[in-house]
Parts: C-alpha cells; structure tokens; sequence
C-alpha cells in the first residue's frame, strides 16, 4: 500500500481476497443499523478504538465490550455539551470504566475499531455513540448506516494512532471552565439582543411539543432519491402524532394551554393571522421564559398520568392516520414504491413511542428581532409591535 491510498481504500477488501474478487466480498454495508452491529467485534481481547464526535451513551461498560486501557476520542466542544449534543456524564461514566479519553475539535470521524497484535477489525459509518445512533433506526430521529466489519490494517492503525496524537486530554476542570464561559457569553449575547432591539420589541414564536409535533416519510424510506422525489413533485405522508378531535387528553391539554396563556396577556400581543406568534417588550423576555418553564411543570404534572392512560388508544389512531395517508400516497404516485402501508407504519410507530418518550410537554420559544413591512399598514407583526408600544407610553 502506498501514501496515496485511503483508509476506505485499505479496508474495503477482506483479508485474503483480491479486489476483482467481487464474487466473495461480503456485503459490508449495514443500512439502518448503528454502533450496537460492531459490539460483537468489539468485544474480545485488545484494545478498543471508540472515535464519535458525540457522546451521550451511558450503557454500562458499553454492554461489556468496553475495558481498561482503552481509548475514546471525542469532539469535545464546550458548545456540545451546553447544547446536549454530548453528555459530561457519559464522558465520566467511561473514565470511570478505566477509559483513555481525549477530545479532538476537528473531528467529524465515526470509527469503531479493535486493536489485537497491532492488526484487529474496524468498523465504519455514520452513527455517533450516542442514544440516537444506537439502533440506527427512524426511532432514534435519524437513519444510520454502518461498514464492517473490515480487517484494521497496520496502516489504518497508524492513523488512528496520529489522530491520538494530534489530539488532547480531556480534563474535566478545563472543560467544565469552557462551558461556563460559554454559558455566560451566551447570556452577554441574549442581553445584546435585549438591549440592542431596535424599538425595545422582541417577537417570540410559542410551539407546544404534544400538539404540533408529525412524522413524515423520508424519499429514502421508499426507495426514492431525493433529487427524483423533487423532480417529480413527490409529496410525502405526513402525519401528526395525536389528533386533538380524538384525544381527550389534547383537547385538555389545548384548554390549559389557552388559560395559561391568558394570564401572559399583559405580557405577550398575537400577531394577526399567524398562530403562535406573539410581540412583547424586550425587558419581559425573562417574565416570559420564567412562566413558560412553570407551564410546562404543571403540564407534566397534571397530565402525564392521562397521557399513560391514552397512549394505547393514541397509538392506534396514529397507526390508522397514517395508513390512510399512506394508500392515498399510494393511489397519487408517480413511481415504484417499495413498502406497502403495513410495512410503512412499523418505522411510523417506532418514531410515535419515541415522540412520547421524549417530553412530550416540552414548550419551545423562540426569541427573535422583528422584521417588518412599514409600508403595509395591514401587516400583522406591524399591527401587534403597535400595540406593545402604545402599552410602553402608559406604563
């Protein structure tokens, strides 16, 4: 092997075949899997090669793959773990398995790899060890792809050894120092934005996670491109995870919502005409985020006994809206799809339990400086800046 040739290019022949040998290479390519199809090659003797951007897994000893001496490298950004992209705990819970951890700020390499007398297996792909990439299904939010399992040539061993090198400790004084500063640079940066709107007027956008949140198929899921999926004009089934005209619990949750928003009326003005849009005064930004955080406490504990009590029944009507969805997509094609409606609602119902398993009483707001037409007196978000304004000249 020579300089100019790539890891891919060094570990894409199994051992002991010729590259023409087309016949005898396996299939290395592992659609909708992630890091839990290298466990069986990670586990056994020598060290393990853990290379993820992301961290957020805590399985205990990685399922017992994981052992002393072995070595995870990581992104490592202050960013990642202020933002949940990576867990702080994760990284203890693997130092305290005996693990050598390191952060590399470059990094966007997903490798999985055991080393053993300086050869081994390696594994490749596009899942980070994370909860989201375990499976690597729609569950988890996102297909992955995996590639393996490959020999680990002395040649691709050498380079994940430069990576180390190139790479530093992770201490945790340092890196806990890193998100503080973040954090607090975040809030000069939320101030600015306070301070620096150009008529004391913010708008916020409210989205209520139970009542907004809809599955839609993928072009790939179908076994469409996405450059044919556009060049057609292909709509797609997408349906919404809980139908309020069904669930007693949503029409609930709708009217405590609507209560709950009344007492913000002194704080918040709608924009005309776009649902969940509102204009309020700068300095009323952290009233706002303060009463939305005690919203959604009192929504989880009102509602989530309820939520338990229906998911049965919300679960099955999902599955049926979007069968439905699915055969009239059907009837409308204007090419081959590879599932039926059965074998479509599987991944659709694996994506709704995650849905509800990841709060689904969650409140977003979003905070942003408006933009709006002076020229169109008629303009909503220009009416509702009015009417903050007026209400700032009678305090």
């Amino acid at each position: 092997m020579n300089d100019q040739q790539s890891l891919f290019d060094s570990v894409l022949v199994p051992a002991g075949e010729k590259p023409n040998a087309f016949s005898s290479v396996p299939d290395l390519i592992h659609l909708i899997e992630g890091w839990r199809a290298t466990l069986n090659d990670l586990d056994g003797p020598g060290r393990r090669w853990l290379v993820t951007p992301w961290l957020t897994t805590r399985h205990a000893d990685l399922l017992g793959s994981v052992q002393k001496g072995d070595r995870l490298l990581i992104r490592g950004h202050a960013s990642d773990f202020l933002t949940g992209m990576s867990d702080l705990r994760a990284v203890k819970a693997f130092k305290e398995w005996g693990v050598e951890v390191q952060r590399l700020p470059a990094l966007h390499a997903k490798v999985y790899a055991r080393e053993e007398a300086g050869q081994g297996v390696l594994w490749l792909g596009s899942a980070n060890l994370s909860n989201r990439g375990e499976h690597g299904t729609p569950r988890g939010g996102q297909v992955e792809a995996m590639s393996g399992p490959h020999p680990l040539t002395s040649q691709a061993l050498t380079k994940l050894e430069s990576l180390w090198r190139d790479s530093l400790p992770l201490d945790f004084t340092t890196i806990q120092r890193e998100i503080d500063e973040l954090a607090k640079e975040r809030e000069r940066l939320n101030d600015l934005l306070v301070n620096h709107s150009a008529s004391g007027v913010l708008a916020v956008r409210l989205s209520f996670r139970l009542l907004t949140g809809q599955y839609t198929m993928t072009p790939e899921s179908l076994g469409h491109a996405s450059s044919q999926a556009q060049a057609n004009r292909v709509k797609y089934p997408s349906v919404e995870y809980i139908d309020p005209d069904i669930s007693q619990l949503a029409q609930q949750f709708q009217n405590f919502v609507r209560l709950e928003r009344r007492r913000l009326n002194n704080l918040l003005e709608a924009v005309p005409g776009i649902r969940g849009l509102f204009v309020l005064r700068a300095e009323d930004m952290e009233l706002v985020k303060e009463f939305l955080g005690e919203v959604e406490q009192q929504a989880r504990l009102r509602f989530e006994k309820q939520l338990k009590a229906e998911q049965a029944h919300l679960r099955e009507n999902f599955a049926h809206r979007f069968r439905e969805a699915f055969r009239q997509f059907l009837t409308e094609k204007r090419q081959h799809v590879a599932q039926t409606p059965e074998q479509a609602t599987l991944p659709a119902l694996e994506a709704f339990d995650d849905y509800l398993a990841r709060d689904p009483f969650r409140i977003s707001a979003q905070f942003f400086i408006p933009l709006v037409n002076q020229d169109d007196p008629d303009d909503g978000l220009l009416q509702a800046m009015q009417q903050v304004r007026a209400r700032q000249r009678l305090l």
